[in-house]
């Protein structure tokens, strides 16, 4: 694996309390053009259906859930042949989660953060863990998918989950509930 992969995925998944990312990142306000372009990696080439978080994840669904706090921004980062394309979404409960699809793959993960918890979710292998556990808040789950992985973060500095679930169980959590919008191959 490139030291650039590694960079990427550890410092994406650090995140100030405001819950943006520290690596250089592009966003774009939310339009249909900028979330159709947030299309998953896996929808290349290799036939496999794309996942869009964008649009898969509903205002519908988010209201459901109660994760309905503002309107999702869409997010891609970008660092060395890594990609992650998808939406930040802000709680009414004042924590931010984000989803999105990346070329990065378990392997990768696992070879960054060898203390990762191996974990299933709706089937599919999946690895959890605190990127940098000297900041408070954070957790990150990597579901395995086609080409690469789905990549879930939450920030929650504050501790304001409404029923004061930790970041990781979280994380788990919102894995759980959107694993089964991904298409069938993907």
């Amino acid at each position: 694996m490139s030291a650039g992969v590694l960079a990427a995925v550890s410092s994406l998944a650090a995140c100030g309390e405001d819950g943006n990312a520290t690596p250089t990142a592009t966003s774009a306000p939310a339009t249909s053009a900028t979330s159709a372009a947030a299309t998953s990696s896996s929808g290349g080439a290799s036939g496999t259906a794309a996942f869009d978080p964008c649009t898969s994840i509903t205002s519908q669904f988010l209201a459901e859930h109660q994760w309905n706090g503002r309107a999702p921004q869409p997010r891609q980062d970008t660092e060395g042949p890594s990609t992650w394309k998808g939406c930040v979404f802000a709680t009414a409960s004042a924590y931010t989660f984000r989803v999105q699809t990346t070329n990065g793959t378990l392997a990768q993960v696992r070879e960054k953060f060898p203390a990762a918890l191996a974990t299933t979710v709706q089937g599919r292998r999946a690895l959890r863990y605190q990127a940098r556990p000297d900041v408070p808040g954070g957790c990150t789950i990597n579901v395995e998918m086609a080409s690469g992985s789905l990549y879930i973060l939450v920030d929650d500095p504050r501790g304001a989950h409404p029923r004061k679930l930790s970041p990781c169980d979280n994380v788990t959590e919102i894995a759980e509930a959107v694993v089964p919008l991904l298409p069938s191959g993907s």
